[in-house]
């Protein structure tokens, strides 16, 4: 294993599309992309454990051309999108932070909510249905003494469900049963695994998962590689299989459907894909994790060349490996296994390489040991052992970015979740979340797959748009004139995933509802906690647009007695305001005013660091601040700011003609309304000595 490398200038940099500041001034860890790759494979690579067998269970015997369309996908669709994010989001937002910058304000926000409720149904369900495949290859295996001690424990656990009161026996009924318990005691073990390494990643942990993901792969390879020889020996079993195919025999007991062309064969398979599409899994994660891989020396902080390229390398490979593996499994899996063996449970079902791992009969009768005489129950049981490794740890790097994704994004809606952070609030929720899941669908596979499939299709949907209005924005900036903005490529994508999420939430709607659920609890939570939390300072310093207005803020400071006019251009000319300001407020002429212009950027953000330029205007001093979230915090602390040496400034406001009710609501949403009113009571609120406070002036 590499050793900790030096950290470089770009380890303390907030991901892209951030303003918040890191949490921890301590370097992260960075290591080579081949062990990167290790770590996005525990949740991408651990798909092969079941997709052979969810493949046939949707498509049958064109399981392995509907395998083909998901590679295609793969390499040419979801791979360019991602390629290209990774370019422009290489701080480990992913997509999430090109959305946010690519759609400011309230639209923006709503989406990244839409975005982040699916990755946390993708998060919730990547364990769930890891977990009870796992259970399934745990349940299902032929080791005898596996079984016994599943027999023993299942009668000691049902005569103690038997000694509970009348109300708990009737609560636990169903519940008790050899799958859900053996998918909860693989959750437990992933969620110990999980704590132990709950402050991040560490050698220790890239060592577990390099150590797990090799052994697992190294045994599929020998498990598909035997198959694949075999076939090659006996190409019969290819001819028949291709048979079936164009005879429309797609299913045991179902009615054939045959296909006279290649044009019939790719509209049959077509509909298969959102199906099957869990082959897909990984992108995102790899480009949330992307700030563990190593660049150069070199890479500049902004734009990290060295990591991005190794980045999309790792991309390129993990994509490559995986179709192969895809492709080969379901190929080998298909062609030599019994097609009622792979629907019926304690068989092949959700197991399909386990099971010709294990010894299993083959579709012309014999046994898959005539592969290779190292198969069969030794073997499989330690295949058995790899895959539910995988299994258990896997979603497990998805759940440890969780406080670089998910918390930011809330403190930008205005909740307060640095408590949550600390004492892994989150984490908590979301393991809660998963045992209450597993015991409701009791372990079911199907049940798990859909919502799993819905999240993981709606992520890459996401991804294909903030990939494309990027790209139209960039070329808009540019003055592209050609007749397409966005590369056709990527709009497809955009089709593609957008529709087979759409398909897949209309015909199995639990992903979908676990979404909306989350949409709407965090989004009422967020306007309540940002209307509690709107008088808040909500500032982190300014920002000078050069050393002049530096030098001058800082002798406006130590000025005497510096008044303070907000003043809005469009309605009065700076004379006017003047001459209106001095009248009504009993100011002498030779008394200097200061003109405040403050400018909102985006008023969904919760915290700002404006930007402050200082001008002369006919002789007039103009403070101009922009990139304000808020109009009267952006004043306050101006006021505030000059207050910290020297005298202590005024601040003149006139009436406003406002409704009260419509003021407050802009002021919360919108940063602006009821201006005089919130100065005053931010100005009141803020932490500083009551001699040191700045006055607010209405009149």
């Amino acid at each position: 294993m590499p050793a900790h490398e030096t950290p470089s200038e770009d380890s303390t940099e907030p991901p892209s599309g951030s303003s918040d500041p890191p949490s921890s001034t301590r370097p992260p860890y960075r290591t080579a992309w081949p062990w990167v790759l290790c770590v996005i494979g525990l949740d991408y690579l651990s798909t092969l454990a079941y997709q052979p067998s969810v493949a046939f269970g949707s498509a049958g015997r064109l399981a392995p051309l509907v395998t083909i369309l998901v590679a295609a996908v793969t390499l040419f669709l979801a791979l360019p999108i991602y390629l290209y994010i990774a370019g422009r989001s290489p701080h480990g937002g992913g997509s999430t932070a090109l959305l946010e910058r690519c759609i400011p304000g309230w639209y923006g926000k709503l989406l990244l909510l839409v975005l982040l409720a699916f990755g946390a149904v993708d998060l919730v369900f990547t364990r769930t249905f890891s977990a009870a495949a796992a259970a399934e290859h745990i349940t299902r295996s032929p080791a005898p003494e596996w079984q016994q001690i599943l027999d023993a424990s299942t009668r000691e656990g049902e005569e103690l469900r038997q000694r509970l009161s009348p109300e708990a026996r009737e609560l636990t009924n169903g519940l008790w049963n050899r799958q859900t318990v053996v998918s909860l005691i693989v959750l437990v073990i992933g969620t110990i695994t999980g704590l132990i390494f709950f402050n991040g990643y560490t050698p220790g942990f890239i060592r577990l998962a390099v150590a797990t993901v090799v052994f697992y792969l190294g045994l599929t390879l020998f498990v598909v590689g035997c198959g694949a020889v075999y076939l090659i020996e006996n190409p019969h079993l290819v001819q028949q299989w291709w048979a079936d195919v164009w005879a429309g025999n797609w299913k045991p007991g179902a009615t054939p459907h045959p296909v006279a062309n290649w044009g019939d064969l790719f509209i049959a398979c077509l509909p298969l894909f959102p199906a099957v599409a869990l082959g897909l899994s990984g992108f995102e994660l790899t480009l949330m994790a992307m700030p563990l891989v190593r660049g150069r020396v070199d890479d500049h902080p902004e734009h990290p060349r060295g990591q991005i390229r190794s980045t999309r390398f790792l991309l390129l490979v993990a994509a490559l490996s995986m179709s192969t593996y895809l492709l080969g499994s379901t190929l080998v899996t298909t062609v030599l296994i019994p097609p009622g063996a792979q629907l019926t449970d304690g068989q092949a079902k959700y197991r399909a390489l386990a099971y010709l791992a294990h010894g299993g009969q083959l579709s012309n009768g014999q046994q898959s040991t005539v592969m290779s005489s190292s198969l069969g129950l030794t073997f499989g049981t330690i295949y058995d052992i790899s895959t539910v490794s995988i299994l258990a740890l896997a979603g497990l790097s998805f759940a440890m970015t969780l406080s670089s994704w998910i918390p930011p994004y809330l403190q930008r809606l205005g909740m307060d979740f640095n408590w949550s952070v600390k004492l892994g609030g989150l984490v908590w929720l979301f393991t809660g979340l998963k045992f209450v899941v597993t015991a409701y669908f009791g372990a079911d596979v199907d049940a798990h797959r859909a919502a799993y499939l819905t999240g993981v299709l709606a992520v890459f949907a996401f991804a294909a748009l903030a990939a494309s209005v990027d790209v139209w924005q960039k070329r808009k900036r540019l003055r592209w004139r050609k007749v397409f903005r966005i590369p056709p490529l990527f709009l497809l994508a955009l089709v593609v995933f957008m529709l087979s999420a759409i398909w897949v939430a209309t015909d199995r709607p639990i992903g979908a509802a676990f979404a909306a659920a989350f949409i709407i609890l965090v989004f009422g939570m967020s306007l309540g906690t940002r209307a509690w939390r709107s008088t808040e300072f909500r500032f982190s310093g300014f920002d000078y647009a050069d050393k002049a207005t530096e030098h001058e803020w800082e002798r406006l400071k130590a000025s005497d007695f510096p008044v303070l006019v907000p003043y809005c251009p469009g309605q009065l000319t700076l004379k006017e305001r003047e001459i209106e300001v001095r009248s009504r407020h009993r100011i002498p002429g030779t008394l200097p005013i200061v003109f405040i212009q403050a400018e909102l950027a985006d008023p969904s953000d919760f915290h700002h660091r404006p930007r402050l330029r200082i001008a002369r205007e006919n002789g007039r001093v103009v403070v101009h601040i922009t990139r304000c979230c808020s109009i009267a915090h952006a004043i306050a602390a101006a006021a505030l700011e000059l207050s910290s040496a020297g005298a202590v400034p005024e601040v003149h406001f006139g009436w406003s003609s406002e409704n009260p009710l419509t003021a407050n609501l802009h002021f919360v949403l919108f940063g602006h309304g009821n201006v005089p009113w919130m100065v005053y009571t931010i100005v009141r609120r803020a932490k500083v000595p009551e001699s040191r406070k700045p006055r607010v002036v209405v009149a």
